[in-house]
């Protein structure tokens, strides 16, 4: 039995429920939890639907013995529901939910700290303030506060991938042959346009990567990225909005020894800013991960601009497909992205001698997880290189 099973029985027979309306209740709730750390999460449906009626007329403190036993017989601290970050915020205008905040997270039991912040951006009183989860994957440690970003279960296995992918390995090892070396284009460096509290730039980090350059606009994603990759006793450089203009600062982050680097602003800056921390550091960057849903199209053109073609590089881009159209759209973006390359201001692309061109193509369609009834969240491995 469960920490959850013996918790809840112990609770029904306390409080003398019978016994068919708590087994459906509890048959329910038992399989569809996760936990994180000290954070139990319960879908969010399950303290809605008809098997919990019977329990709403329930004194709120019949209600709180039984989360506290929970929380001893589970280890625990903290539970809440929560469902999928929806890609627009529920307002009148819809507008794009671009810090993939977790709005439909409902704290049940414990303190998550504050609901609003003291201002915009956080201070450092707000970021103690919080409660913060950290959690371990593939031998990775990861820290998020759950009030305030998300942290998708689904993506595990593109992380374990990464790990072990190919390409990856390939770009690894020649790092590792440069190491003691000049050769900085052997090295292996990373772009992350959408790190969030660093899903997938911890993967490439373990993987061998000599730097990961980090976009988020959330800072509460890069706080808990900075938290997640100090965990793993990693070193970590923030430039908050409005520092990356500065070139003092650009020099010392160019010049740092750090592995991840992070820019708390718009991805749209990233070919600039790489531009300019190219002054002070070799860049060779041989992959661009781009983990936007439903759809990282709109970075194609960002891509484009940095990613190298020589040695070869690599795209990873998430996209929402439906199933029967995967082939074909992943097809569509592959040309796409090639029309996008060829215009682009990509340095590689004035190097190309007689008889040399670009080629592009689809290595992998990794099909990752159900995204909605018909949809499937894949990931499209492009390849780009110089042939000739």
């Amino acid at each position: 039995m469960s920490g959850l099973d013996r918790a809840f029985h112990a609770w029904r027979d306390h409080h003398n429920f019978t016994l068919d309306a708590s087994r459906r209740l509890w048959k329910k709730l038992s399989r569809s939890h996760t936990i994180y750390g000290t954070l139990l999460i319960f879908p969010h449906n399950a303290l809605s639907d008809p098997e919990w009626l019977p329990l709403l007329p329930l004194t709120p403190d019949i209600l709180d013995d039984l989360w506290q036993r929970i929380c001893k017989e589970c280890k625990i601290t903290h539970i809440a529901s929560n469902k999928p970050i929806p890609p627009q915020n529920a307002d009148a205008e819809h507008s794009e939910n671009i810090l993939r905040a977790p709005i439909n997270f409902t704290p049940i039991f414990g303190n998550f700290g504050p609901e609003r912040a003291s201002q915009y951006p956080p201070t450092e009183e707000d970021f103690a303030k919080a409660f913060w989860v950290t959690a371990k994957q593939n031998g990775i440690y990861q820290a998020w506060a759950p009030r305030w970003t998300m942290f998708s279960r689904g993506n595990i296995s593109e992380k374990a991938r990464l790990l072990t992918l190919p390409s990856v390995i390939q770009a690894a090892a020649e790092a590792a042959h440069a190491r003691d070396g000049a050769d900085g284009n052997a090295g292996f460096d990373v772009v992350d346009l959408y790190a969030g509290i660093g899903y997938f730039t911890f993967s490439y980090v373990k993987a061998g990567a000599r730097k990961v350059f980090c976009w988020d606009l959330n800072p509460w994603s890069v706080e808990g990225l900075v938290r997640g990759a100090r965990k793993n006793k990693w070193d970590v450089k923030v430039l908050a909005t409005g520092e990356s203009g500065n070139e003092a600062a650009m020099e010392v982050i160019g010049k740092s020894d750090a592995k991840i680097l992070v820019f708390n602003e718009s991805n749209e800056m990233a070919p600039e800013r790489l531009q300019n921390l190219s002054k002070y550091c070799v860049l060779n960057i041989r992959h661009v991960n781009l983990g936007m849903l439903p759809s990282s199209r709109k970075a194609l053109e960002l891509a484009a601009t940095f990613v190298s073609l020589r040695p070869k590089g690599w795209l990873h881009v998430h996209e929402n497909f439906l199933v029967e159209e995967i082939g074909e759209r992943s097809e569509e973006m592959r040309q796409e992205f090639e029309r996008i390359l060829l215009a682009s201001r990509n340095p590689y692309l004035e190097e190309l001698g007689n008889g040399q061109k670009v080629e592009v193509e689809i290595e992998y369609v990794n099909k990752l997880k159900s995204y909605a009834p018909g949809v499937m969240h894949c990931v499209i491995d492009i390849a780009v290189g110089v042939t000739g």
